[in-house]
């Protein structure tokens, strides 16, 4: 599929000009091709762009160089069709006043930003080499409970000095946490993407008109779903979502249209997440705090990102305590929490679900249904284990994409 090369959207080989921008197409252009005008260009006298590895609804990120040091960065243009907006460029120059002035570990570094002569925006980062959390959940989740409070907890570490400066992001979601491995093989996130954000207590807040609904349905507090002003307590909503998705390995609203989903957002009452997966043995406290998070009223939320942290530091604190157990997704056999693999079948103990003491009964393995489509058995021959839990996704994956790794 080609795409256009200015703004990223799909375009078919005998279109002549870009439907989404009315950018003119080269045969054969697209995203990837070397013919980006960027690639190869030295921005703000300091920057080489060298390779495209992504783009957004706001602009194309690519690795660069910064020259006079050497160092890999991340380079984000704004696409040229917006450039025309006065108010996307002012969001634009926002992301930059919002990520530079953010100093947590846990928040992608902001090093330079600024206009080309020929009038592109461009904001220079650090570059990431990590998956965004989207994809940890798709490929190994879902996640044991402590790895889902410690990663939270980062974001919220992230967000309570953004919002003391006065910064709300509005667009918190997995796709916006990147996590990465530390040099011992600990993990770490960085917030990014402040495209959306809002400054407030100062001039800056004006250009986020009230009653624009920016963000992601799936991911939007009420308040944001109806355009109304923002605090705060909206990111924290968001973090309540991301919450719920990570522990019941599913949004807690969806429907089938963006409008649909706001509109649940704004008046369905919040689904427990225990309810929603019992077969996660989800601790109560653990739910309890999603289930505050997500309030359909700001005022019945945390009151701060500090004070969710210090909810999720007392959860983490108790489920160490009573220590536990992590269950074998192919034969559901009991394992130390510590274990990598497990000891009864051999099989790696990825995205394995966290038995608490006494729950054990209702986790043993779901047997296989009779109605199961049959399984290409010569195709992994001595799999047995593999195949099992093979069967037992594909009879569960109703409505959404499951992940079953074989190493």
């Amino acid at each position: 599929m080609n795409r256009c090369p200015q703004c990223g959207a799909a375009v078919t080989d005998s279109d002549r000009f870009c439907a989404s921008c009315g950018s003119g197409l080269e045969k054969g252009d697209d995203s990837s091709s070397p013919g980006d005008p960027l690639i190869g260009r030295t921005i703000g006298g300091a920057y080489l762009i060298q390779e495209l590895v992504g783009v957004g609804g706001m602009g194309r990120v690519y690795r660069g160089i910064q020259n006079a040091l050497g160092r890999t960065v991340a380079i984000k243009v704004v696409h040229p069709h917006l450039l025309g907006d006065e108010q996307t460029a002012a969001r634009f120059y926002n992301e930059a006043r919002a990520a530079s002035r953010l100093n947590h570990p846990s928040s992608v570094g902001v090093i330079d930003f600024g206009r080309t002569d020929d009038g592109n925006l461009y904001l220079v980062m650090e570059f990431l080499q990590g998956k965004d959390l989207g994809a940890v959940l798709a490929e190994d989740g879902p996640l044991p409970f402590p790895r889902i409070v410690k990663t939270l907890r980062k974001v919220l570490g992230a967000l309570s000095e953004a919002h003391a400066l006065g910064v709300i992001h509005r667009d918190l979601k997995p796709e916006n946490v990147i996590t990465l491995k530390g040099r011992k093989g600990e993990e770490t996130v960085k917030v990014v993407d402040f495209g959306l954000a809002t400054i407030t207590g100062g001039q800056s807040s004006s250009i986020t008109t009230p009653g624009l609904v920016c963000g992601t349905p799936d991911y939007m507090s009420p308040e944001q779903g109806r355009g109304d002003p923002l605090d705060h307590r909206s990111d924290l909503y968001s973090i309540g979502v991301v919450l719920f998705e990570m522990l019941a390995d599913k949004l807690p609203f969806i429907d089938d249209t963006p409008t649909k989903v706001v509109m649940r957002h704004i008046h369905d009452p919040v689904p427990d997440p225990r309810a929603v997966a019992p077969q996660r043995a989800i601790p109560p406290v653990l739910a309890e705090i999603a289930m505050k998070a997500l309030a359909k009223d700001a005022g019945d939320r945390f009151a701060s990102a500090d004070e969710m942290d210090e909810a999720l530091r007392q959860a983490e604190a108790l489920i160490e305590a009573r220590g536990g157990e992590v269950r074998c997704g192919s034969c559901g056999a009991t394992n130390n929490t510590s274990s990598r693999f497990c000891a009864e079948c051999g099989a790696r103990l990825t995205g394995v679900v966290s038995v608490p003491p006494g729950a054990r009964a209702s986790l043993t393995p779901t047997p296989r249904s009779s109605t199961a489509p049959p399984l290409p058995r010569q195709s992994l021959v001595g799999r047995t284990a593999e195949l099992e839990r093979w069967a037992q996704i594909r009879l569960a994956a109703h409505n959404r994409s499951a992940w079953l790794r074989v190493s």
